[in-house]
């Protein structure tokens, strides 16, 4: 077989192996409450979501993509999670563009093998929300980027477009754009950055009618983020995840944990001789986009409040499998089959095994449990949103309530102006349960024990139990549904 055509079969079939990887299993996990008020949000017209968005921590590109989607394919979770996949099909091929534009098919046909199996890939494939969005726009830019050096004719637009649509899918995503200006001023490359520069201006025009909700939305992120400041153990934990997956149990972890060291070391050694040879653009650039987002990241979550989440540098992820697939090809042959196949060995299995015992409950069989026990008058409430959005996502018929999170808390992340854009509206404790004589409350486990630990009972809980006669308490994972009537 020719050489052209036995590539195009490889990269056709890794594009199959990774569709056929994010369709296993994608509706394995229900819907939690982050999907949940994705589709929600998605549900309403265009202002809704503008004003919905502007009033919450994300700009509104990925909840205007799924409003386009829903139409076409209904609202089941497999069907709504394919435009995840979809994207995720689109950031494979352009791995394999970027890498064998500027190493290589043999590179490019690695690099897209390394996309298609990475389980930190599929799980954002397999998830409503806008990181697969991000991750594609970003690796647009990085393209559009690596094309300054031709004249191309498109080159300038592309990279402002690439740049309007990353800001409107993450407000993290200056760390990335922000990585190029970094390296062509280290390289003292004046022209590109002139280019550069220009075509982000056209992109930041793009961008300027969402620029002024940019501020609150900074201020909300800078009061409801939960992380705390990263160290070193959180350092490798990221790069643990775009090798192979978290959690694993302890000895596959070591086993993650050394070779991904090993590769780290690898990779600093040889991109330390090829730096000394000189550095071509390409090679550059992947590398300024693998290192820079992260090592900003994490000086960011020391300035501000921490934001230090490996979903909010995902290009950086795509960029380090195009280094790691530039490494293997140098290599003897077996070396990246070998490579590729013990990543595999050990990440994949412990991907898909986590979702029979995934740690977010199975909101879909409380459902069903409420549906079957609960009478027309019953009251069901839920200590919050987080079970609320998901349940309610399964059943909107069933009459469910829930209450609102302590105003100025860490959790107090719904904003008055989302509820109303979804139209989803908090009760207070008093007048949720006035007149009730029978009630379901449904609360998490881990916060009865976080106020346990804390030496108290559970606020909300304490007050039913005052009230009303407890009856029995049926689990759902880590979900508790509480059933009360009068005494």
């Amino acid at each position: 077989m020719k050489p052209v055509l036995l590539s195009r079969v490889m990269i056709l079939g890794i594009l199959m192996l990774a569709f056929g990887l994010r369709l296993l299993a994608l509706n394995a996990r229900p819907v939690w409450y982050d999907e949940a008020f994705a589709v929600f949000l998605a549900e309403q017209d265009y202002a809704a979501i503008a004003t919905g968005t502007a009033a919450d921590t994300m700009p509104p590109l990925y909840y205007t993509l799924l409003h386009l989607w829903i139409p076409l394919v209904g609202e089941t979770p497999f069907a709504l999670r394919m435009l995840s996949v979809a994207l995720s099909m689109l950031i494979v091929a352009l791995v394999y563009a970027i890498a064998a534009r500027g190493f290589g098919v043999r590179v490019g046909i690695l690099a897209a093998f390394f996309t298609a199996l990475a389980p930190f890939q599929l799980y954002h494939a397999q998830e409503l929300r806008m990181y697969t969005t991000f991750a594609l726009a970003l690796m647009l830019y990085l393209y559009a980027v690596m094309r300054l050096a031709t004249r191309a004719r498109y080159t300038w637009f592309s990279i402002a477009l690439a740049t309007a649509l990353a800001l409107y899918s993450h407000n993290l995503a200056f760390l990335t754009l922000g990585t190029a200006n970094i390296y062509f001023l280290w390289r003292r490359d004046g022209r590109a950055q002139l280019k550069l520069i220009t075509a982000q201006i056209g992109g930041a025009f793009l961008f300027f009618p969402w620029l002024l909700f940019v501020p609150t939305q900074i201020a909300k992120i800078q009061r409801a983020f939960w992380t705390q400041p990263p160290g070193l153990a959180d350092v490798l934990q990221m790069l643990v995840v775009f090798t192979a997956h978290l959690p694993l149990p302890p000895f596959e972890f070591a086993l993650a944990l050394f070779i991904t060291l090993a590769l780290v070391a690898i990779a600093a050694l040889e991109l330390l001789r090829a730096f000394r040879r000189g550095v071509p653009r390409a090679l550059g650039l992947v590398f300024a986009f693998a290192v820079i987002p992260p090592v900003l990241m994490f000086v960011l979550s020391y300035v501000m409040r921490p934001i230090f989440v490996p979903r909010g540098v995902i290009a950086s992820s795509l960029a380090y499998y195009i280094l790691l697939a530039f490494l293997a090809a140098r290599a003897p042959r077996l070396v990246p089959i070998g490579l590729v196949a013990l990543i595999a060995a050990l990440a994949l299995p412990a991907y898909y095994s986590a979702f029979g015992e995934w740690r977010r409950a199975p909101f879909d069989q409380a459902d069903r449990f409420l549906r079957a026990h609960a009478q027309a008058d019953d009251l069901i409430l839920h200590d919050n949103k987080l079970s609320f959005f998901p349940m309610h996502f399964y059943d909107r018929v069933l009459p469910q309530v829930f209450l609102a999170d302590p105003p100025g808390s860490s959790n107090d992340t719904l904003a008055r102006g989302t509820q109303a854009a979804v139209n989803l509206f908090p009760l207070e404790f008093d007048d949720a349960v006035r007149g009730r004589a029978r009630a379901w409350f449904v609360i998490f486990q881990t916060a009865i024990d976080e106020s346990a630990q804390e030496g108290r009972a559970h606020d909300n809980l304490a007050r039913l139990d005052a009230m009303m006669r407890r009856v029995d308490v049926t689990a759902f994972g880590d979900l508790r549904i509480y059933r009360y009537a009068t005494r």
